[in-house]
């Protein structure tokens, strides 16, 4: 229901109401013309009989001579029958447009109602929507608070201060709880250019025209792993092959430029801890597969 419905019906409303008044006026003018020429023709009948009682004449010309009196009493009398007819078929038609407008006043009147009543009907459904989003958001927002709250005084305090993730699990192993962190990589450029000038270096003693394919499996290896590793605009990406390239066991003879880039690059990574977070599993015995359980 659109607000601008009612403007509307209100506008049909006060447009019919307003056709009624002129049907008003055609209706009062009619009877007043009609009242007056009535009694206007009663006084010229009284008139008339008064002078038959005083032998007066009642003749319009008598001895060649017009008595004016008399005629207007006569023209007052005249044609009065049509005339009362033509306003009494006036007011009547006056009065059943009157009726006939009252008729359809009444029903846009009704229909006004029942769009009105439609609204409030509908407004009162919105504010109680708002209100029950509201209190549910309320509820919401407190169960955050204290789910919050409980997480960093009893559940991330399980997790070691270096740790990254912990499981937690019910004495039925039926649920889990995970603690998760996020963290944030930050590079020593200065190092990591340093420590891409050794691989640079690396790369230049195996193979140094780049056209000879590595024989030995370990040195082809490392080679397609430094190219990932390698990023021309940002040197260094940190990501799982740098912590691969970082694990890796290499001989300080037969590699002393990728161990040199191993330190630079192990002392240029710092991890910073950003946040922590809980994963929810579920299960219906010990012997089925985890599902994870919807959290907000």
């Amino acid at each position: 229901m659109d607000k601008q419905e009612i403007v509307h019906q209100e506008r049909v409303l006060l447009r019919i109401k307003k056709e009624l008044e002129p049907l008003k006026k055609e209706e009062t003018e009619a009877r007043r013309l009609w009242t007056l020429g009535y009694k206007k023709n009663l006084s010229a009948v009284r008139e008339l009989n008064e002078r038959r009682k005083k032998n007066l004449t009642t003749d319009i010309l008598k001895g060649g001579i017009v008595n004016k009196t008399v005629q207007t009493l006569w023209e007052i009398l005249d044609g009065w029958d049509e005339k009362s007819e033509e306003l009494t078929r006036r007011r009547d038609a006056a009065r059943s447009a009157m009726e006939s407008k009252k008729e359809e006043i009444i029903k846009e009147e009704q229909l006004l109602s029942e769009l009105l009543y439609e609204y409030q009907l509908q407004l009162e459904q919105g504010d109680a929507m708002i209100a029950k989003v509201f209190l549910l958001n309320d509820g919401v927002v407190s169960a955050l608070e204290n789910m919050d709250k409980y997480l960093s005084t009893e559940v991330f305090p399980q997790l070691h201060a270096k740790g990254t993730q912990k499981t937690i699990e019910n004495s039925l192993m039926t649920k889990r709880v995970v603690i998760m962190t996020n963290s944030i990589t930050f590079m020593d450029i200065s190092k990591v250019e340093e420590a891409k000038g050794y691989i640079d270096a690396f790369f230049a003693r195996i193979n140094p025209d780049r056209t000879i394919q590595p024989e030995d499996d370990t040195v082809a290896m490392l080679s397609e792993l430094l190219k990932e590793l390698l990023v021309v605009k940002i040197k260094v990406k940190a990501g799982p092959n740098l912590s691969k390239f970082l694990a890796l066991e290499l001989s300080e003879e037969k590699f002393p430029e990728l161990k040199k880039a191993q330190r630079l690059l192990a002392s240029a990574t710092n991890y910073v801890r950003s946040g922590q977070y809980v994963r929810l599993f579920t299960r219906v015995s010990k012997d089925d597969a985890w599902q994870p359980v919807r959290q907000s």
